[in-house]
């Protein structure tokens, strides 16, 4: 969803280039310019999504460390008694070290995209509604343009920098309290 996003704005953003360029554009164009991850992150919401992922990072990094420290343990363990063992109980030691250590691999890739997948389920109902506050701000204001800050925009003078007034509108709105919820519930389920 957000690649198809970022698509879709690149692709406008070099269409609006191509007539600004070409003069077709009127001259009472008002432009602004949000960054959306800016807002995501400073919104309330936002934030509270953010530290349930630390919150989530948190406690599987630290059963992620001790398994780490318990095969290096292992490892340490084998690699004082390698010389004195007979050659199957040293190849079964290897044979067991091996599977721990792949295991251990398995559950630090399983963590990382449980990870991204916890994070972009928290966010992406707050996107949505960023997304429609800067579609509602914009037609409130009479913005012909809203651009993403960071969808390739080389530059941009602050004075249109609309991102603290949707963060503020995201804040006082009250659909972002249903949403709280929806995740809340999403969570007991978990």
């Amino acid at each position: 969803m957000q690649t198809h996003r970022m698509i879709r704005s690149t692709v406008f953003g070099a269409d609006i280039a191509a007539a600004l360029a070409s003069g077709a554009a009127r001259a009472d164009m008002r432009i602004a310019v949000v960054d959306m991850q800016r807002a995501l992150n400073e919104c309330d919401a936002g934030k509270r999504a953010k530290d349930q992922v630390k919150a989530k990072f948190e406690k599987s990094q630290e059963a992620l460390r001790k398994q780490r420290e318990d095969l290096d343990r292992m490892k340490e363990d084998y690699d004082r008694k390698a010389l004195v063992l007979k050659e199957e109980e040293r190849r079964n030691l290897e044979k067991d070290l091996e599977n721990r250590s792949l295991d251990f691999k398995r559950r630090y890739e399983d963590f990382q995209r449980d990870l991204k997948r916890t994070d972009a389920e928290l966010t992406s109902s707050i996107v949505e509604e960023l997304y429609e506050i800067v579609r509602d701000y914009g037609q409130k204001n009479s913005y012909s343009l809203v651009l993403e800050a960071s969808n390739g925009l080389l530059y941009s003078d602050k004075a249109v920098d609309i991102t603290e007034e949707i963060v503020k509108l995201h804040n006082a709105s009250p659909h972002k309290d249903g949403a709280r919820r929806t995740k809340d519930k999403n969570a007991d389920k978990d």
